[in-house]
C-alpha cells in the first residue's frame, strides 16, 4: 500500500531568502490533490507549507481534506475536484502527490473545454503495483490515454525520488517516456524518498515554469 501515514509537524523550512516573481499576468488558483490516507491534509507531508508559499505569491492555494481520503477512488475524487472546488482550465495548476498524482492524471484525459494551466506529479505511478488498495482506487483500471494527458495541461511538470521505497522510479521513468515534449519536465531526485518533507526545487521550477519576472 501506498498509505502516506508521515504527519508533519514542523512545516517550516529553510530560512535562506528566497527570490519571490511577480505572478500578475494571469490569475491563479493551485489545487493540491493529497496522497492516499493524507487527512488531515493540512497536517500531512509538505502540503501546507506549500500552500503558504504560495499565499506568499499572492496565489490561491486550494487545501482542503478530500472524502474517501483512505482509497481515494477516482469515482468520487474527480468529482469532487470538478463539482466541489471547481477546475478552471486555463488559470489553474494541480499538485498531485502519490495516488493523488494518478489522480492529476486522469483529470488531464478529460477534455474540460481547454488545458488546465499546469499540473504538477510527485511520485506517480502508471501501476498499481500489485497493490490491492491501490487497484481499488480505480485509477489503474484501463489504459492510459497519453496523447490526452500531454495535451490537458499547458505545462506538466513530474518529481520523482530515486530511492522511492512506495512506487519504484521505473514507473515516473515510463510516464516522462510516455509525455516527452516540450511541455513536459521531469526532475528525478536523489534523498526525496516519497517526498514527505518539503524542498526547495518545487517551488524553484514553480516560479520557473508558471512565474514572471
Amino acid at each position: 500500500s501506498f498509505r502516506l501515514f508521515i504527519i508533519v509537524t514542523n512545516l517550516s523550512y529553510s530560512s535562506r531568502r528566497r527570490r519571490l516573481l511577480s505572478f500578475s499576468r494571469t490569475i491563479m488558483k493551485v489545487v493540491i490533490i493529497p496522497g492516499m490516507g493524507c487527512s488531515p491534509v493540512a497536517q500531512s507531508n509538505w502540503y501546507s507549507w506549500f500552500a503558504s508559499q504560495m499565499k506568499e505569491r499572492s496565489i490561491d492555494c486550494v487545501l482542503r481534506d478530500f472524502p474517501d481520503p483512505n482509497q481515494c477512488r477516482e469515482s468520487i475524487w474527480i468529482p469532487f475536484l470538478l463539482e466541489e472546488i471547481g477546475i478552471e482550465p486555463e488559470t489553474t495548476i494541480v499538485v498531485g502527490h502519490s495516488s493523488g498524482a494518478a489522480c492529476a492524471m486522469r483529470l488531464l484525459e478529460k477534455n474540460l473545454g481547454a488545458p488546465l494551466k499546469g499540473a504538477i506529479l510527485v511520485a506517480a505511478a502508471h501501476t498499481d503495483l500489485g497493490d490491492a488498495d491501490e487497484r481499488r482506487s480505480e485509477y489503474f483500471s484501463r489504459p492510459w490515454k497519453w496523447n490526452n494527458i500531454r495535451e490537458g495541461a499547458e505545462q506538466i511538470v513530474c518529481f520523482h525520488g530515486t530511492d522511492d521505497h512506495l512506487i519504484p522510479v521505473a514507473e515516473a521513468r515510463h510516464i516522462a517516456e510516455k509525455l516527452e515534449g516540450d511541455t513536459f519536465r521531469y526532475h528525478e531526485m536523489d534523498g526525496m524518498s516519497h517526498f514527505f518533507q518539503p524542498w526547495q526545487k518545487l517551488l524553484d521550477v514553480f516560479d520557473e515554469t508558471f512565474g514572471t519576472e
